[in-house]
């Protein structure tokens, strides 16, 4: 990209869709003719974003990878077993969604890989603001700003700002992923970091999400000693994908207690305030593992609350592995992994500060995701951003393949 180019790098383009991003995070009601005509709205801004991106992206040649080949791939499967098993019932939702993801990808071709820098800061901005008015509307509204009267489910049906409040964790995740990467690269906002990750932490100790304040720590200590993380992030990134695997296996797919094991224990009801079935998740974790095995390759697509309160006694599996095998079973669950690995490879191509926070960001991230499922399309921007984060160090010696 030359100079002229970068000069014309749509900043207030790109930040009102970044904005976007931040609304979609917001929780509205889910009926009436309100919400309707908000989902309409959104869902326009992204087409045209979408078409504006997809032209740049011609003339720039048309711009692909295998990442991209591998992504598109995998959300063409998602959405053809969606409507195998909910035709009726989904809409065009799974289609917006899957936009969604190409938009990211384009971002990416035309815009990330060459000024990743730039990009980064507008996210900053918008991730910080949104985490900052969360923190004062749990002050002004600590019992949330609405309740879902309609929740069929067994959680709590409390919403503030980003939707429940396991998902106020994850969009402080983001930010702070986000704004960690922007200031390594170029040392700006410092102060500003370090008061979001102490506004994150507090936010999330606020509603009780112990699984997501242990997860912020976990990130802030890789920020803090980031050049130890560094240089040693490809053998953290083994043993993180070996314990991790681990207790997938023997804890969630197999169902078997930690009881016996006393420092687990001694974590999980001192540090954590939870019972050793992680608030009854191990009963959850059981009937979706029942209910995988009776179409373990192809999964029974997206189903809504009512199916999942049916099915597995709650208003989801509370795991992010057990709900891809849900939706699309082995095939869909794998080949997610192998996204995800794909890009961590490509991060690992060059080792440096911020490819190696990016990674410690997805860790934490699947940490939490243990014992919650999270939106899909948010989870596909944070893996984007690993599989781009080399290109904020060294954008000559790093091209893309």
């Amino acid at each position: 990209m030359d100079q002229e180019i970068k000069k014309r790098l749509p900043a207030g383009y790109l930040l009102l869709y970044l904005l976007m991003i931040g609304f979609t995070f917001i929780s509205t009601r889910k009926t009436g003719d309100t919400y309707v005509l908000y989902a309409r709205v959104v869902q326009m801004i992204e087409l045209l974003f979408f078409i504006a991106l997809f032209i740049q992206n011609i003339r720039q040649g048309f711009k692909f990878n295998g990442y991209s080949v591998l992504v598109n791939s995998w959300w063409l499967f998602y959405t053809s077993i969606t409507y195998l098993f909910t035709l009726n019932t989904v809409g065009l939702t799974p289609i917006f969604h899957w936009m969604n993801i190409i938009i990211f990808l384009l971002l990416g071709t035309c815009y990330w890989k060459d000024n990743m820098q730039d990009n980064t800061k507008y996210m900053t901005i918008v991730f910080s603001f949104l985490i900052y008015l969360n923190a004062v509307l749990l002050i002004l509204f600590p019992e949330g700003l609405w309740t879902d009267e309609e929740w069929v489910g067994r959680g709590d049906p409390a919403r503030y700002l980003f939707g429940n409040y396991n998902m106020i964790g994850f969009v402080c995740l983001l930010g702070i992923i986000v704004h960690a990467l922007y200031t390594i690269t170029t040392g700006k906002w410092r102060a500003n970091l370090f008061f979001l990750i102490l506004v994150s932490i507090a936010s999330v100790l606020f509603v009780g999400s112990m699984t997501s304040t242990v997860s912020l720590i976990f990130l802030g200590l890789c920020i803090l000693f980031k050049n130890a993380v560094t240089r040693h992030i490809k053998l953290l990134t083994i043993v993180f994908i070996v314990i991790y695997v681990l207790f997938f296996m023997i804890i969630i797919w197999n169902g078997s207690s930690i009881d016996e094991i006393s420092l687990a224990t001694q974590f999980i009801e001192g540090t954590l305030s939870k019972d050793t079935t992680f608030s009854n998740r191990t009963e959850l974790w059981a009937n979706a593992v029942y209910k995988i095995k009776q179409n373990p390759w192809i999964g029974f697509g997206v189903q809504n609350v009512e199916w999942n309160d049916e099915y597995l006694g709650g208003s989801g599996p509370h795991n992010f592995l057990l709900l891809l095998l849900l939706q699309g079973g082995r095939l869909l669950c794998f080949s997610f992994i192998a996204i995800v690995l794909y890009a961590i490879k490509h991060a690992l191509q060059t080792p440096t500060k911020t490819t190696s926070i990016g990674i410690m960001g997805l860790g934490a991230l699947f940490i939490m995701s243990l014992f919650e499922a999270y939106n899909i399309i948010q989870v596909f921007l944070l893996v984007q951003l690993v599989y781009y984060s080399k290109f904020l160090d060294n954008h000559e010696c790093c091209k893309d393949k």
